[in-house]
């Protein structure tokens, strides 16, 4: 390896038992970091247990803190999302990694997703409202 390269590997088994084993060679930056960050909450996530906590600053990250602020009681889609996010941000987000993070928010039970023929959509969990915005109406 030349001088000025990085190597790190990672190791990660879900709770399925799934094993993952990542390899990164190069200059290794900060962006970089925060993209292995996002692989990594998508890989290790569980529907079975209600954990939000994400890496501060990762795109998984800031969706989940906008959601709640453009749509506390209303259905959204992905395209929605990544227009509610990038006014936020000022920084892109493509529609499928968009996609992808809402269907994990689902699995983890942080949105409920409803489709209606070829459109799916998403809208906060009712506890989630509740704790984000005491003194809304009701959801039904």
């Amino acid at each position: 390896m030349r001088a000025g390269r990085r190597r790190v590997r990672l190791e990660m088994t879900n709770e399925e038992g799934d094993k993952i084993i990542l390899i990164m060679e190069g200059r290794i930056d900060r962006e970089k970091l925060m993209q292995v960050a996002d692989f990594l909450e998508l890989y290790g996530g569980s529907g079975r247990e209600q954990r939000h906590e994400y890496a501060e600053n990762s795109k998984l990250a800031k969706l989940a803190r906008i959601l709640p602020k453009y749509f506390p009681l209303s259905y959204f889609t992905s395209r929605d999302a990544v227009e509610a996010y990038i006014a936020e941000y000022r920084e892109p987000l493509s529609l499928s990694t968009a996609s992808t993070y809402l269907a994990r928010l689902a699995e983890r039970g942080y949105l409920e997703k409803v489709s209606v023929g070829n459109m799916i959509r998403y809208r906060l969990v009712r506890e989630q409202v509740e704790e984000r915005h005491p003194g809304l109406p009701h959801m039904e």
